[in-house]
C-alpha cells in the first residue's frame, strides 16, 4: 500500500493565489499613501529674489495694488526671504470690478425741444442812405447793374426790363425815399409800404434824377417792395432813412437893404 504525503500538493496553488493577492493590495495601499505624501508643496528657501506676478482666475479682475515691489539692491545673500502667498480674489472684489449693466433707461435719450427760428432785423439808421447796390436790399428777377451812370447817387444804377422784377428792403424809422432816374418812355412801379400800397410813373419829359417819399409813419421797422409792373425799364437808384427829429432848416428872407 502506497504512502500519502502528509500535505496534498495541489494546496499550493491557491494558496499562493491568494499571498499574491494580499500583497498586490498591500502594494497598492503603500503606492497611494505615498502619492499623498508627495502633494505636499515644499518651500524652498533661496537667497534669489523673485518677482510675485499676480495672475487673476476671473475677467475684468485688476491685480492688487498693496503689494511692494521688491528692491534688487537692499536684498542680501543673509536675509531670508519672506513667502508671500497670494490668495484669490474675494468675492467683494469680484462685485466691485464687474462692469455695471447698461439698462435702456439710461441709454435713452430726449429728444430736444424744436426751436422757434427768430428773424433778426437790423435795424437802419435814421438818416442813412443805401445805394442800389448794397447788399440789405434784396432783388429777384432780371436786375441789370450799371456803373458809370451820371447824375445818380455812387454814379450807379439799377435797372428792370422785366415786368415783375421787385426789389425789397427792411427798415426802421418813420419816413423813406426812393431815389430814381426819371426820363422818357420809362415804365410804371408798385410800391408796398406794409399793407399800403402805392403807383409811381417813372416816365418823364427829360432825363434826370427824381424822389418819391413815403407818408409818414411809426417809428418801427417797416418792408418796402418795389415791383416793375408795366411799361418800358424801371430803375433803383437808392433808398433813404429820413430822420425825422433833425428839423429841416428854413431859409430866412434877407431884407432889402
Amino acid at each position: 500500500m502506497d504512502k500519502k504525503p502528509p500535505i496534498d500538493p495541489s494546496l499550493f496553488i491557491p494558496i499562493g493565489i491568494g499571498a499574491c493577492s494580499i500583497f498586490g493590495i498591500l502594494f497598492v495601499l503603500l503606492g497611494l499613501r505615498l502619492s499623498a505624501v508627495r502633494g505636499t508643496i515644499q518651500t524652498i528657501v533661496t537667497n534669489t529674489p523673485v518677482r510675485f506676478q499676480y495672475l487673476g482666475t476671473e475677467p475684468a479682475v485688476a491685480p492688487p495694488t498693496d503689494i511692494a515691489p521688491v528692491d534688487e539692491e537692499t536684498l542680501s545673500a543673509s536675509e531670508t526671504p519672506t513667502e508671500i502667498f497670494l490668495s484669490p480674489p474675494t468675492a467683494t472684489e469680484s462685485t466691485r470690478t464687474q462692469p455695471f449693466a447698461t439698462t435702456p433707461a439710461l441709454l435713452a435719450t430726449t429728444a430736444p425741444a424744436p426751436r422757434t427760428a427768430t428773424v433778426t432785423v437790423t435795424g437802419s439808421a435814421l438818416g442813412a442812405t443805401y445805394d442800389d447796390v448794397d447788399l440789405r436790399l434784396v432783388y429777384t428777377g432780371n436786375w441789370l447793374s450799371q456803373s458809370g451812370v451820371s447824375g445818380t447817387y455812387r454814379n450807379t444804377l439799377h435797372i428792370s426790363g422785366t415786368i415783375g422784377d421787385a426789389v425789397q428792403l427792411i427798415f426802421f424809422g418813420q419816413k423813406i425815399q426812393l431815389a430814381y432816374q426819371g426820363g422818357p418812355s420809362l415804365g410804371t412801379i408798385a410800391i408796398r409800404l406794409d399793407s399800403a400800397d402805392f403807383v409811381l410813373d417813372q416816365s418823364a419829359p427829360d432825363t434826370g434824377s427824381s424822389q418819391w417819399e413815403s407818408p409818414t409813419l411809426a417809428l418801427a421797422n417797416h418792408t418796402i417792395t418795389i415791383t416793375h409792373i408795366s411799361g418800358g425799364s424801371v430803375n433803383v437808384d437808392s433808398l433813404v432813412i429820413i430822420d425825422l427829429s433833425t428839423p429841416t432848416p428854413t431859409a430866412t428872407p434877407t431884407p432889402p437893404q
